[in-house]
């Protein structure tokens, strides 16, 4: 079935060929008629031109002298500037003179070169006279300027302006007493035979264009058809055009705003000499669905990329709500699975269009190069020139209640982490090749072994892209992300493992004041420092390993930067302190939980505190700023 604008197309494509067609029609016609009625009408003029010669010889002479005999005449009563003189004296020679059916009295006179001219000519068979001011510019008519300059001229046959006939004008100079001309008289001529047949030949060219008048007032009103139907889709085109406008200035604010809520990448180091990060997002369209996003919450590094599916206003919408949701649900202590979890329940209810978002989320400590994430169906990241290991995760909006299964690794210093969506590799050039992982990886292998900053690599990559796409239009937002970590390696200063046997515990006193003391902490300083380890110490000690079992928790000292980082590790069963709700110290003792008050007191007397469970062993890190 065709569309409106088919059916509209078509129709003006039947009228402009019917509109060619008549008018092809019209020309034939005018054109076969035309050249039959004066080929017919030549050939008569050419069989009579021989009988007609003479005759039109001895007409001419007799009005050659005629106007010689007046020229005299007229010439005195110029002179006296008497025109009224003039006029009765060419009254008068046309009364006498047969041959002659006008006479015209033309000059220029004044500075200005004003024109002054009349004609008196025979109205009809009886010889009535009619005189007749010129108002054309005669100074151009060649029987003018042939009179000006001879002593007699005839000029060519010409159509007269006043009645169809054909004649000839005898032109003659009007001389002042010098002898310089001040005026033209010229006494016209008839061609009778010629003008007969002239306009026998004007009527049956008039009889001959009336199918072709027809023709022609059919094609004017196909024509006006045409322009009324092309004025009512121009009015329609103007009311589409400003609503295409406003529609554009809309999408433009909304471009605005979605890069708006996007991290402003000029603060996201700030006062950090541990981290390089860099991103760009490239929408296809107006808004896109991609998106980046990062936070700084102490010293862990929050980040995501994600691509939602579709294109254009709803993409843009989901993504908008997916960024808001990242940063609702990122806290300092939550997970990249907690975080992916509850975006996806909330995403999952009511998600009536079936759109989800591929996603990548991650954590990472900036203190120890620790990184945690979850990916959600998204493109695997680049870990330096390599693939990140990812385990497979559904995409976030799929289906509520999804587990999403979390991965660590560790980032050495220098290290980059390159995120992206998947318009960076299916980036097609007119051959409709793709860009594809190879020649992503072969630009991350070259960038970083050179060991360049994050915002070099993703202006290098994104020149590689528009350089094999060439003038090929963007098909796809096209969004990078990329995180270097340049945390300096800790310098360790003390280690001390002790048995699970809280007598040990003054041991780890005496051992602490020795690691701290140097770097310049007060004794108060260090006796806060003292009962944070010693706390966490005898909560390994008595809650890490089964009671018959003798295992040993090991602390170790380092200098890490601004910090001094103590690092307890031990074997026993999982156990994370930092998971534990806060004791609520303003509830009386007696309503109080059991608990809590180990890891309230370690958080006051340090400033910062993280846990991660690595090859089989907790790892709980306190830090304190020297």
């Amino acid at each position: 079935m065709k569309t409106s604008r088919q059916k509209t197309w078509l129709n003006s494509i039947v009228v402009l060929v019917v509109a060619a067609l008549l008018l092809e029609l019209t020309s034939a016609v005018q054109y076969y008629s035309t050249r039959h009625s004066i080929t017919g009408r030549l050939t008569e003029m050419a069989q009579q031109d021989l009988s007609e010669t003479d005759q039109i010889a001895q007409r001419k002479q007799d009005v050659e002298t005629s106007t010689l005999q007046l020229l005299p005449v007229i010439e005195r009563l110029a002179a006296r500037d008497d025109l009224d003189s003039i006029r009765i004296v060419i009254r008068q020679m046309l009364s006498e003179q047969q041959q002659a059916v006008g006479i015209d009295f033309c000059r220029v006179v004044g500075a200005d070169g004003q024109r002054e001219g009349f004609y008196i000519y025979k109205d009809d068979a009886e010889g009535n006279l009619v005189e007749q001011t010129i108002l054309f510019d005669y100074t151009r008519r060649s029987w003018y300027m042939g009179g000006l300059t001879g002593d007699g001229f005839w000029s060519e046959p010409y159509m007269s302006n006043y009645k169809v006939i054909l004649m000839s004008t005898f032109s003659l100079p009007v001389r002042n007493s010098e002898g310089e001309p001040i005026a033209v008289i010229g006494a016209d001529v008839p061609l009778r035979e010629l003008s007969a047949l002239a306009t026998q030949l004007y009527d049956n060219q008039q009889r001959s264009l009336l199918p072709v008048i027809g023709l022609h007032f059919l094609g004017l009103l196909l024509l006006a058809f045409i322009i009324g139907r092309s004025i009512r889709s121009s009015r329609r085109l103007a009311v589409v055009g400003a609503e295409k406008e406003r529609i554009a200035n809309e999408l433009a604010l909304a471009r605005r705003i979605q890069l708006a809520m996007l991290p402003s990448l000029s603060s996201a180091t700030l006062d950090r000499d541990d981290l390089d990060i860099y991103a760009s997002l490239t929408p296809a369209r107006e808004v896109g669905g991609d998106f980046y996003d990062f936070l700084l919450l102490g010293d862990r590094l929050f980040f995501c990329i994600g691509d939602v599916s579709g294109k254009g206003v709803p993409a843009a919408l989901v993504m908008a709500m997916a960024s808001s949701a990242f940063r609702m649900l990122t806290t300092e202590d939550a997970t990249p699975e907690h975080i992916v979890a509850q975006m996806n329940d909330s995403m999952a209810r009511d998600n009536d269009y079936n759109m989800f978002i591929t996603l990548f989320i991650g954590t990472l400590d900036l203190t120890t190069g620790h990184l945690r994430y979850v990916n959600a169906g998204h493109k695997a990241p680049m870990l330096g020139a390599q693939p990140l290991a990812s385990k497979p995760n559904l995409p976030v909006g799929v289906m509520p209640n999804l587990l999403f299964a979390a991965q660590e690794t560790t980032l050495a210093p220098g290290d980059t982490l390159f995120l992206y969506t998947d318009g960076l590799t299916e980036a097609e050039n007119d051959r409709q090749e793709q860009f594809d992982n190879d020649r992503m990886q072969a630009v991350c292998t070259e960038m970083l072994t050179e060991g360049t900053t994050s915002q070099a690599l993703i202006e290098k990559m994104t020149q590689a892209v528009e350089s094999f796409v060439g003038e090929v239009e963007q098909s796809d937002d096209l969004t990078m992300l990329a995180i270097r970590y340049l945390q300096k390696p800790a310098v360790s200063i003390g280690r001390i493992t002790l048995p699970c046997d809280v007598s040990q515990t003054p041991q780890l006193g005496e051992w602490i004041e020795g690691v701290a003391e140097p770097l310049g902490f007060s004794p108060k300083d260090v006796m806060q420092i003292n009962l944070a380890i010693e706390e966490a110490v005898v909560n390994v000690m008595q809650y890490a390993y089964p009671a018959d079992a003798k295992g040993t928790v090991e602390v170790e000292a380092q200098h890490d930067g601004p910090y001094l980082k103590f690092v307890i590790t031990d074997s026993g069963q999982p156990f994370d302190p930092t998971a534990r709700a806060e004791a609520d110290t303003s509830l009386p003792v007696e309503e109080r939980e059991v608990g809590g008050l180990g890891i309230h007191l370690m958080r006051r007397l340090m400033d910062s505190i993280d846990y991660q469970r690595l090859d089989g062993k907790n790892v709980l890190t306190l830090r304190k700023r020297i």
